[in-house]
């Protein structure tokens, strides 16, 4: 709970009441406060993953912009605030270093008014196209947080643009929690649109699985041991590929962000696209989400890069033969998608609050756009090595190298490696899931959401965001790197709409062909009337 330290001696008594309040309900230990604001004994260790999230080389924060229908009462909003997006602890809570990079969470009692911050914008730049992309950029590469304070924001922008009459911009350091728990925090502060009183619906996912193979027969043993063979084969090579990666392969250079490329100017540009053309090209390949979305935005990269040194062939490579990969982030808990908050602070063995995710790396071969008759292929190429991703066990080593060698050579040694890492490829890439209805923040109705991230080593960070059956495709981007970061992303938007043609295409020749050959029982009675 937050408590706002405009009188000293009575934010302490608040802080005592409300420590003996929960001393009684869940029986802890009673915690005193000190006289710089900390409380006493409430020390928390910081994850190995939030530690190197806020390392002096990767200090990342996650931008998120909320389109609202009205104007925001900023009174209202810092009230409501203090028993609903605070409520988590993290947001009241300060990071205090030991040696090695270790870090604990230390509780503060601090001043909302710190936190909620309304700009004056002058005419000229509210009338610009998308000024609030450009002020979200802006906190891209703005002075970090002050680390004496929690470390979050909220910009509130009562000024109207192209999608939305005001907007509302969170600016939270990415140690607090990955997007699954934060977006699993805003779903706690929301409610229905069309039932103001009812909290919203939380999207199901089911964990991806094979299928279930007999083993009492020949045939069944086989495929048990190829199965084991090639889950042990996909994990060795991508633990290879990181190995790899860490030691001596890069990306193309002209891709991969040169040292202090966080302080480079951002762009910020996105497009919606409908959740319903995704569905479409989904059962055409008989793949998934993930699937599309990697095939959709290897097409627009090709695309791109054919477009953009179109006219400078003699001094650049050709798109089709550079080398780009993407971090992928993989949520690790045990229990997958999104959830209620209570679940997530109730069960931290299924789904635990925090940094729990993991990398894959993720090739994307850009084809010849010369031959763009088939579109599909690249989501066919893509769910093929996504599949023999998620047979890998990379992730998993991942994880427990990195706890067993912080524990051992301390958090700094891990952030040297995955710097690194980082270094050497393209972009990061997530695929964020919002509502799956209208909600309701603070009780304004939303209009859309983008998620952006930023802080990273790379160039180009890309995410895709869904909300109420729309989706945005989204690109925070270096100016010098990736120029016209918006172009790229309707490439994304176009090779959609050209595979949903193709699906439809595909689909409406399937159904001719199999009323085509077809018996008719019309037919079938005259011939044996004439036969008769």
């Amino acid at each position: 709970m937050l408590y706002s330290s405009v009188d000293d001696s009575e934010a302490k008594a608040t802080a005592m009441a409300h420590h003996d309040d929960d001393k009684n309900k869940l029986n802890v230990k009673q915690i005193s406060v000190r006289n710089d604001g900390l409380y006493e004994e409430d020390e928390e260790p910081m994850s190995p993953s939030g530690a190197l999230l806020r390392h002096f080389n990767m200090d990342c924060y996650i931008l998120v912009i909320i389109g609202l229908d009205k104007p925001v009462d900023v009174p209202s909003m810092k009230t409501t605030l203090q028993s609903t997006l605070i409520k988590q602890k993290r947001f009241s809570s300060v990071v205090k270093r030991y040696k090695k990079g270790h870090q604990q969470w230390l509780r503060k009692i601090f001043d909302i008014d710190n936190h909620v911050i309304v700009p004056e914008l002058s005419v000229s730049y509210t009338q610009g196209v998308g000024f609030v992309e450009k002020y979200t950029a802006s906190l891209a590469t703005a002075p970090p947080l002050d680390p004496s304070l929690p470390l979050w924001q909220i910009h509130v922008l009562n000024y109207k643009s192209a999608e939305a009459e005001a907007s509302v911009i969170l600016k939270i350091h990415h140690c607090i929690g990955d997007c699954i728990s934060l977006m699993s925090l805003f779903l706690d502060c929301t409610r229905k649109n069309c039932q103001p009183e009812s909290m919203p619906t939380i999207p199901v996912i089911n964990r991806y699985s094979g299928s279930n193979l007999p083993i009492w027969n020949v045939t069944g043993i086989l495929q048990a041991i190829w199965r084991v063979m090639f889950v042990v084969w996909c994990t060795v090579l991508d633990l290879f590929q990181f190995m790899a990666t860490f030691l001596w392969m890069k990306d193309s250079k002209m891709l991969r962000g040169p040292p202090g490329v966080i302080h480079h100017p951002k762009t910020l540009a996105h497009v919606t696209v409908d959740l319903e053309d995704i569905a479409i090209v989904r059962k055409a390949i008989d793949g998934t989400v993930n699937d599309v979305v990697t095939g959709v935005l290897s097409a627009g990269f090709a695309r791109y890069f054919d477009r953009l040194y179109a006219k400078d062939r003699s001094s650049f490579q050709k798109a089709s033969s550079l080398r780009l990969r993407a971090l992928v982030l993989v949520n690790m808990r045990p229990s997958p998608g999104l959830h209620k908050l209570e679940y997530m602070m109730g069960n931290p063995q299924e789904a635990r609050w925090g940094n729990e995710f993991a990398f894959w790396m993720l090739p994307f071969r850009l084809q010849n756009q010369q031959q763009e008759d088939d579109f599909l292929q690249y989501c066919r190429v893509a769910r093929a090595e996504l599949k023999r991703k998620k047979a890998s066990y990379q992730p998993r080593f991942n994880l427990f190298l990195k706890a067993l060698f912080a524990r051992v050579f301390g958090v700094d040694t891990i952030m040297k490696a995955l710097y690194r890492v980082c270094q050497n490829t393209t972009l990061v890439f997530s695929n964020v899931l919002g509502p799956v209805e209208p909600v309701q923040f603070l009780g304004n109705p939303v209009t859309h959401i983008v998620t952006t991230v930023s802080g990273m080593p790379q160039g180009l960070i890309v995410h895709f965001q869904s909300y109420a059956g729309k989706a945005k495709l989204i690109a925070m981007a270096a100016e010098d790197m990736f120029p016209k970061p918006h172009q790229l992303c309707m490439d994304c938007a176009h090779a959609l709409s050209r595979m949903k043609e193709e699906a439809l295409s595909l689909s409406a020749n399937k159904l001719s062909n199999q009323y085509r050959f077809r018996p008719s029982s019309n037919v079938s009675t005259v011939y044996k009337d004439k036969k008769r």
